[in-house]
């Protein structure tokens, strides 16, 4: 029962962690989205998005930040800085899942084992002291049940937080494509 304990405790960690870490305002501003969406033609109105982007901790603020610190490069080039910081940027949004999703798949497994390992204890007294107790045989299949119960109670809500937070990134990493594809193809529009 202690590796399930220490399972539950950290899947609830992972899953308070990364529920706060993928708020959408901590990785998509509003503001600086909506300066982006209001499509700045101009180069006053880039530069108004590029200073935006300075003050802006989020994710999309640091892409923008990319973007026009390799504005000077060929688009080509642009693209491929921003595509390895996003790279870079997705594994941080990331951590912390793998461990989720290795909790949700060892839940059972060792709620099995605490099965296994209560049944093996209980043939062992049967075979000591004999049938006459049934008491000693309820608690027994009681205990390695329980075993089981834990550990599917711990898997099932880690295996849904697990996908609810891989499909979140997925929703937040193709908004922010969105928006820095806008953004590039405005900076590039004169064919730079």
């Amino acid at each position: 029962m202690w590796p399930l304990l220490v399972c539950s405790i950290a899947g609830v960690a992972i899953i308070l962690e990364r529920t706060w870490a993928l708020q959408r305002r901590r990785i998509i501003s509003p503001e600086l989205a909506a300066a982006i969406e209001r499509r700045p033609a101009t180069p006053d109105q880039a530069e108004a998005v590029r200073i935006l982007s300075e003050s802006d901790g989020t994710v999309l603020g640091r892409l923008v930040q990319s973007m026009f610190a390799h504005a000077s490069l060929p688009k080509t080039e642009n693209v491929e800085a921003m595509q390895a910081l996003a790279r870079q940027i997705v594994g941080r949004m990331e951590r912390g899942l793998t461990t989720l999703s290795l909790i949700a798949e060892l839940g059972p497994l060792l709620g099995l084992l605490g099965t296994v390992i209560g049944m093996v204890q209980l043939f062992e007294d049967v075979a000591k002291k004999g049938l006459g107790e049934p008491a000693m045989i309820s608690r027994g299949i009681y205990q390695a049940l329980t075993a089981t119960m834990t550990g599917l109670s711990i898997a099932i809500p880690a295996l849904i937080a697990y996908m609810y937070l891989r499909r979140r990134i997925e929703v937040l990493v193709l908004e922010l494509e969105r928006y820095t594809n806008e953004l590039l193809t405005r900076l590039y529009r004169d064919g730079h």
